[in-house]
């Protein structure tokens, strides 16, 4: 049998138009159709068909029964396997004013419909969904307030009854003659009308938020900017007090926390935000899962609202997102809820992605084996160190070294060893040096260091005790290894980047020739020494951004 929707469209193809909309959208729709019984005390026949939810928060329940007195006459199809079922089929069958009817459809290809009908106000809206359509697709949903399509969903309904629940056939007919539409109250249509209008305006308004998200994750790998973009356009859409974004773990490696304040919210409530999103982050991550609070103004102090949605990511908690309202009245729409998850769903992605550039970017600046910078990456920053040298009229020195008789290594205890080797050497390199001080693996067995503002002498004492160091090294299955260093300064030996790496490779040189084992630097000519000596002991003027270079 056609499905009401269809059923209208082919009777009433100029008067339906219809609508893509999301579900929760619909849903709402639904509410603000029953909304118009329930304010009005409209005693109308109300016929309604609702998808199956397995489960459904208390206030469905409490609507049904609230819609379930106000009405004159309540006809509901509900699946047996819909959360309803066992609180309303039962008690639907002894009630005079209210029929239940085991909805017989199967699978989930499923229509929702509400019809109200009364002699000064009529109503109808009706959606389908087809679950062959891709999963995010859009339900269709029609609605009207014309007392003619209003009668043609009636008729349909009383051939779908009799063919479907032929007990209730008769009593069908009645209700629905004792309630024939005949014409539509326009201050209640002005009144729907204006609240279908609002719904649509704000689904239009949480979209432009999606979106915005959307492209922010696809324009930028900066999660901060990403965090902070959805804390605000969140925070927007919902038009709550607050909203905070937090994401941990080991795929951020640091705990980052983004808020967004109303406009009209003090800026020192920021800490207390902060703590508390802190404080449910603890607590969900050994129980990741949504919750929400509804507010209520009947306690005293008032109950303000929260909706918490936690980020996932293959099973793992990852963060959450928090919106919070001090509308002690606002109950929490599906479609807003939908919106928290969309969005903690995009932001658990972005995190993923911006966690696989790091990896990339780390793993095309790194060498695999030892850790160290790789070569690329040390010429980028070596160039960096040399212009902020340049700038602040500093010295910079380049420090070569090279494991002696490496081939040795590799020789009588194999390539395995002589990584092992390589890899110590890059451990006590990382142990013995400042954190400003940048280590890379040159090639081979050839390692090279950047120490900003170092001079010859101190960059001399540093390759010293690096020397002694990695002297004592044992490499197991070979013994004792030794090294020899290259040492040289900017701008006294060099004055760029690769005559700066030469005079390195040169004093690197000179090392291996004086017997391996040593450290040394390449002496300048005495004039150029005297020249260095001068400039170092007079009284220059602090550099500024026009002072020239060395």
């Amino acid at each position: 049998m056609y499905s009401l929707y269809h059923s209208l469209l082919a009777q009433h193809p100029r008067q339906v138009m219809p609508v893509p909309c999301a579900a929760s959208t619909i849903a709402q729709l639904h509410r603000y159709f029953e909304d118009v019984v329930l304010e009005n005390n409209l005693g109308a026949l109300v016929v309604e068909s609702l998808p199956t939810q397995a489960e459904r928060p208390a206030r469905d329940v409490a609507r049904v029964a609230e819609l379930e007195q106000a009405a004159k006459k309540l006809f509901m199809w509900v699946s047996p396997q819909d959360a309803l079922s066992s609180l309303v089929l039962s008690r639907g069958r002894e009630n005079n004013k209210a029929v239940v009817f085991e909805r017989t459809d199967e699978g989930n290809n499923y229509e929702r419909f509400v019809v109200i009908a009364d002699a000064r106000f009529s109503a109808l809206l009706a959606s389908v969904h087809d679950a062959e359509q891709e999963e995010n697709s859009r339900d269709l949903v029609i609605w009207t307030f014309e007392p003619d399509v209003v009668y043609s969903a009636l008729e349909y309904l009383m051939a779908r009854v009799t063919a479907e629940h032929s007990f209730h056939s008769i009593a069908f007919a009645k209700a629905v003659r004792a309630s024939m539409p005949k014409a539509t109250s326009l201050q209640l249509t002005l009144g729907v009308t204006t609240k279908l209008a609002r719904l649509l305006q704000e689904q239009a308004e949480r979209e432009i938020a999606v979106n915005r998200l959307a492209t922010a994750i696809r324009n930028s790998l900066e999660l901060d900017s990403v965090l902070q973009t959805a804390a605000n356009e969140v925070g927007r859409a919902l038009n709550v007090h607050s909203c905070a974004v937090r994401v941990e773990g080991v795929l951020v490696g640091r705990e980052m926390t983004k808020y967004h304040l109303r406009s009209d919210v003090a800026a020192d409530e920021k800490d207390s935000l902060l703590n508390e999103v802190a404080a449910i982050s603890s607590r969900l991550a050994s129980s990741p899962r949504a919750y929400v609070v509804e507010g209520d103004n009947t306690q005293n102090p008032p109950v303000l609202a929260d909706a918490i949605v936690p980020l996932i990511y293959q099973g793992n908690f990852i963060g959450l997102l928090l919106v919070r309202s001090d509308d002690s009245s606002r109950v929490w729409a599906d479609n807003e809820l939908l919106l928290l998850h969309t969005v903690a769903d995009q932001l658990a992605v972005a995190v993923n992605q911006a966690h696989l550039f790091a990896q990339m970017q780390q793993q095309a600046l790194t060498d695999g084996l030892t850790g160290c910078y790789n070569r690329r990456s040390f010429e980028l920053q070596l160039e960096r160190d040399l212009q902020l040298a340049t700038r602040m009229r500093q010295p910079l020195s380049l420090i070569m070294l090279d494991l002696d008789n490496f081939k040795l290594i590799n020789d009588r205890a194999g390539h395995d060893t002589g990584d092992v080797a390589l890899r110590l050497l890059a451990e006590t390199l990382r142990a013995e040096l400042r954190a400003v001080d940048t280590a890379a693996r040159f090639g081979g067995d050839e390692f090279v260091i950047i120490l900003p503002q170092a001079n010859t002498e101190g960059a001399l004492l540093v390759a010293e005790r690096l020397r002694k160091r990695i002297e004592e090294l044992e490499v197991p299955g070979y013994g004792h290894v030794t090294s020899s260093f290259g040492v040289a300064t900017f701008p006294y030996h060099a004055s760029s980047r690769d005559s700066l790496v030469v005079a390195a490779d040169r004093a690197l040189y000179e090392s291996k020739d004086g017997g391996r084992n040593r450290v040394s630097f390449l002496a300048l000519p005495s004039h150029l020494e005297q020249l260095f000596d001068l400039l170092e002991t007079s009284n220059l003027p602090e550099p500024s951004a026009a002072s020239p270079a060395f």
